[in-house]
């Protein structure tokens, strides 16, 4: 591969490996995983002992499989200890409701954005929480300014809100354009939240031969099209698919999975559990590198990867591996 067409972040390898801090998490990253995983809400329901006969309770949550339990204790350590952590069954959440502690959250995302289209729910969370703060909340115009803030976000106001205020109209904001150049920490802390290794077996029936197919996969819905698009821009690798009402960047041309993808996430790491899944594919890709796919015992070996990454991990995983980047 020409020199010319290699991505910024591989040209200096040495200098950005010292840039990176394995005992803490990049505040890049960080907002990186929000921009994938979090989410912004406000509760609004009937409660008599208030004046206008509702509450308001502005909160912010996260929800991960249990496996990433170490991964949400990594931000919540962050963030200072704030908030609430919870394990039921095999789900994770990381939860924060206090005023206080929800502007921790809201001055990290001042400094360091998000850029997906979840900022646009983020903009409008911004808003009603100023609007708390001011007491508005406790009359009737600003208790509608939140109905129709609460209107704009996620999915929408739930159907009991919508019978009661029926007049309500969505507040537009017009999302922010896409920075020209990504961090490539907020890319790691992206793909954590919403990439994916994967490996699929084809078969030749007529050769009765199976071939392993390689890819490295991230996918949005398409209100994030333009950020698909500049993220193939950010690895200069990678196709554009799209499945419905999603879009995804996949990479499967191996010179550019060995060039490009595995030397990526080796400079800037995954912190989850999906830091052990891009380990054990790699481990696949060197195979198929050198071609020990033909042997049965390779074509076994990564068989075996196969069935053991993404969801078919095991939950008892290794949190010394999932805490320790590779070297």
């Amino acid at each position: 591969m020409k020199n010319s067409l290699i991505p910024s972040f591989l040209k200096d390898e040495e200098s950005n490996e010292k840039k990176f801090i394995k005992s803490e998490l990049n505040p890049y990253y960080v907002s990186g995983f929000l921009d994938g995983e979090s989410c912004f809400h406000l509760a609004i329901g009937k409660n008599s002992r208030y004046k206008l006969g509702y509450y308001v309770n502005p909160g912010f949550s996260i929800v991960l499989h249990k496996k990433d339990e170490f991964l949400m204790k990594e931000i919540q350590k962050f963030f200072g200890g704030i908030g609430t952590l919870k394990v039921k069954l095999n789900i994770v959440q990381f939860r924060v409701f206090s005023l206080d502690e929800l502007d921790v959250i809201l001055n990290h995302l001042e400094k360091f954005p998000l850029i997906t289209k979840k900022s646009v729910d983020y903009s409008l969370f911004k808003e009603a929480i100023m609007l708390i703060k001011n007491k508005e909340h406790l009359n009737i115009e600003g208790f509608n300014k939140i109905i129709s803030l609460r209107a704009s976000m996620n999915l929408g106001l739930p159907n009991v809100l919508k019978e009661a205020f029926p007049d309500i109209r969505k507040r537009e904001i017009i999302s922010k354009d896409i920075p020209s150049v990504i961090n490539p920490h907020w890319v790691a802390g992206f793909v954590d939240a919403e990439g994916c290794f994967w490996i699929k077996i084809t078969k030749n029936l007529a050769k009765n031969k199976m071939r392993p197919v390689l890819g490295f996969q991230v996918t949005q819905d398409d209100r994030d099209l333009l950020l698909m698009k500049k993220l193939i821009e950010f690895f200069n690798c990678g196709r554009l698919e799209k499945v419905g009402s999603a879009s995804s960047l996949v990479v499967t041309k191996l010179s550019l999975i060995n060039e490009i993808i595995v030397p990526f996430f080796k400079n800037y790491c995954l912190v989850g559990s999906k830091s052990q899944d891009f380990r054990d594919w790699s481990k696949a890709v060197e195979l198929v590198t050198k071609k020990a796919h033909l042997t049965t015992e390779g074509l076994d070996e990564i068989l075996k990867i196969k069935s053991n990454i993404n969801l078919s991990r095991k939950l008892d995983c290794n949190i010394d591996d999932i805490s320790k980047p590779e070297s």
